[in-house]
């Protein structure tokens, strides 16, 4: 029994991960196809994260100097910190030094019940995150004489700031208009990027105007199953599938095989003159001929199975469209050499549109807009001192 990879699916519409380029105004998104749907955009900012469509807002996130365990020192135990949702005073206490870890410091101000911040240890360091707001309202403030103990607001080459405040990292973005009718809606963000990162953009294309399918519906690709392992398709589907590739080929289109195909895709458009039908069917019947003898020589090399092998044309019925003239329907009818029931579930058209697949292995997931502050610090921690925004 042979194998041949299965070629035809039925077409998404979904251009994933094209490499965009900024406009001119450093706003727009100069995507190859129109944009169909505004929920099936996605917008990837070098490999990391996307962009939803409110903007990507960093945190307000203060992070101490040094990693715990931290000394209080006696009588300077009082520490203050203001966020965008309130102020709150915790006193340590200490009559004498006191030495205490990160966890154990962050399980005083848990117990003191706060709730406009959230303390975090974030690999021994000691982090406030304002968890009333994020983006440019957030902000994060300490005072008191336990600051400097934690180490907050210390002198010298590892100095940390007493605030930090939260920022808008990638502006949002809207779909508009183009004034001339051929790209029609693309992104646009509401400001200019003042960087230059790397952006892929994932979005739905009228199905018209889709250039994976060329509006046929059936995309022809080579596809994976979820293990990493290429799609084969045997017996009848085999069959199905060769017959209907030396059909929809054109003659000569293979260098190496000028014989293999047909002509009848060179008759689209062509006058309707008389004859054109059995010429038609002429065409069809010597193309399956090809095939058959195409099998007969690959069995002498490998097993070829009766349920994938042609062995018959029982029939080619060439007829005009009854609303169109112009058009022919061709009806083929074969035979396989098993003699059994035949049951197709693949579908196959003409073989001339490479899909174009994301090469990244990032896969379309969790936008920062639809998470809550705590998550959104998840996302940002990587890199405390640049999206933390501190001033």
């Amino acid at each position: 029994m042979s194998l041949d990879y299965q070629l035809a699916w039925p077409c998404p519409h979904l251009t994933v991960e094209e490499v965009v380029p900024l406009g001119g105004d450093r706003q727009s998104l100069d995507v190859r196809q129109p944009v169909a749907s505004l929920g099936q955009v996605r917008i990837l900012i070098n490999n990391e994260f996307f962009v939803p469509r409110g903007g990507v807002l960093s945190p307000a996130a203060l992070s101490s100097a040094v990693s715990g365990p931290y000394d209080i020192i006696p009588n300077e135990g009082t520490l203050t910190v203001e966020s965008s949702s309130g102020t709150a005073t915790i006193d340590f206490g200490a009559l004498v030094l006191t030495r205490m870890t990160t966890d154990q410091v962050i399980q005083r101000l848990t117990l003191a019940g706060w709730t406009h911040v959230e303390a975090v240890n974030d690999g021994g360091y000691l982090v406030f995150v304002d968890i009333g707001k994020v983006g440019p309202g957030a902000y994060v403030k300490l005072s008191g004489n336990a600051a400097a103990s934690l180490g907050f607001g210390q002198t010298g080459v590892s100095a940390r700031q007493w605030a930090a405040y939260g920022r808008e990292v990638y502006p949002g973005w809207d779909l508009y208009l183009r004034e001339d009718t051929i790209t029609n809606r693309f992104p646009r963000f509401r400001k200019p990027i003042r960087t230059n990162p790397m952006i892929k953009v994932t979005y739905s294309v009228p199905v018209q105007r889709c250039l994976r399918c060329r509006a046929t519906f059936i995309e022809n690709d080579m596809r994976f199953d979820a293990g990493g392992n290429m799609i084969f398709i045997t017996n009848e589907n085999l069959l199905y599938q060769a017959a209907l590739k030396i059909l929809l080929t054109d003659k000569g289109s293979n260098p190496f095989f000028p014989w293999y195909g047909t002509t009848i895709r060179e008759r689209i458009g062509s006058k309707a003159l008389t004859g054109v039908a059995s010429v038609l069917s002429e065409d069809v019947r010597k193309a399956l001929t090809q095939m058959q003898g195409l099998q007969g020589e690959q069995a002498k090399y490998q097993q070829v199975s009766f349920r994938e092998r042609l062995y018959a044309v029982l029939g080619v019925n060439v007829k005009r469209h009854a609303q169109d003239l112009t058009t022919f329907l061709i009806e083929v009818s074969v035979q396989n050499a098993s003699g059994e029931p035949i049951s197709l579930d693949i579908v196959f058209t003409v073989p001339e549109v490479v899909a174009m697949m994301g090469t990244n292995g990032l896969m379309l997931g969790t936008e920062a807009a639809g998470l809550g502050t705590r998550q959104v610090w998840d996302t940002f921690k990587g890199d405390r001192n640049t999206l933390t925004g501190g001033q």
